[in-house]
């Protein structure tokens, strides 16, 4: 009879995951939290240009990975939309949020391009993205989760160079999309505006989906001065680097939206925690979901059918209620965790 250790046991429940991302803010706290959770490995990080361009996604997925004392393999991939650009003028057909301006001579990101922290030795590796994510899903023994926070060009082009893959596929855990509204342009959100043709690909290609949009995200996913206050007495270099960002965040979207906030949606996070405790999810519903490539007033917008007239014909299930208490705690006790764990090695926050 076999006997095993309670952490060979964790280790063998673990989910293996790939984060696919445009590394910002929010996907910092959604890669963290998966970093820390005894319930998630994540096998390596793919990187999408979204917000910021790849080079820079790849920088900020390192110094993360590295401040939570992983050494976890990081992937460049596709720096431009599958054929989005190939129209010259469609941004122009609709209504743009302002993500980037100038002020006193400096550049203002909604997302900023370099996190405040050391760079690791490793480096990016030398395999593209799509390839990787087509050889490890091939021929991976066991289905492998993929949660993806940013414009889903990557996870398009692997499904088009090898539709076979998706066999492998646990669930794709998506941020993307708004059930009645936008927030790039007024009907569409930025991930699904930013390659709508891949968010189409990815949404009919018959791999299991839990789509996350922003509305459940701002539901439980706000955090605000005191939330910030709590993350920081937790101590530590994680969480010192989460509340620097969150301010941060916040700060760059009172300049460029012209408000005066004191909170912010950490919008991917919300996305990946199901995949630690699915009980954060108080409402989901199969829906027919599609996507908008008109590249006119609507490009980009995610099209949910809840006539009731067609039965789905792809598993797509779409999150509309989640639970903010259960998702706050959530954070909070990875990062208490974190904070008891880890090696000092990796605690330089500069």
């Amino acid at each position: 009879m076999l006997c095993y250790t309670e952490f060979e046991v964790n280790k063998m429940d673990k989910r293996k995951i790939i984060f696919d991302c445009d590394i910002g803010c929010d996907d910092a706290v959604a890669l963290i939290a998966l970093l820390l959770s005894d319930k998630t490995d994540v096998i390596a990080v793919t990187c999408v240009k979204g917000n910021i361009l790849v080079k820079d996604v790849v920088e900020n997925a390192l110094k993360v990975t590295h401040l939570c004392g992983k050494d976890i393999p990081v992937y460049a991939g596709c720096n431009e939309p599958m054929v989005r650009d190939l129209l010259k003028g469609r941004d122009y057909n609709t209504l743009m949020q302002r993500i980037r301006m100038e002020v006193d001579g400096k550049e203002v990101l909604i997302h900023e391009r370099s996190f405040n922290l050391p760079l690791p030795e490793r480096n990016a590796e030398d395999k593209h993205a799509c390839s990787y994510l087509v050889e490890t899903l091939k021929n991976s023994k066991e289905k492998i989760d993929i949660c993806a926070v940013g414009p889903l060009t990557n996870i398009a082009m692997a499904i088009r160079m090898d539709p076979s893959i998706v066999k492998n596929i646990g669930t794709i855990y998506i941020m993307g999309g708004g059930l009645y509204m936008g927030n790039r342009t007024p009907l569409a959100e930025a991930n699904f505006y930013d390659d709508p043709e891949a968010a189409e690909i990815v949404l009919t290609s018959g791999a299991n989906i839990l789509l996350c949009p922003i509305e459940p995200c701002e539901m439980a996913a706000t955090y605000d001065q005191k939330d910030l206050k709590q993350i920081e007495d937790i101590g530590g270099p994680i969480a010192a680097f989460l509340k620097e960002e969150l301010q941060g965040y916040i700060d760059r979207c009172n300049i460029l939206f012209k408000v005066d906030l004191e909170d912010c949606c950490v919008y991917d996070y919300a996305a990946v925690a199901p995949l630690i405790d699915e009980s954060v999810i108080i409402e989901k519903r199969k829906d027919v979901a599609r996507v908008d490539i008109s590249a006119g007033m609507s490009d980009g917008q995610l099209v949910i059918d809840r006539r009731g007239m067609f039965t789905p014909e792809y598993p797509v299930e779409v999150i509309y209620q989640m639970d903010a208490d259960k998702l706050h705690k959530l954070l909070i006790d990875l990062l208490k965790g974190s904070a008891a764990e880890l090696n000092p090695k990796y605690w330089t926050h500069q």
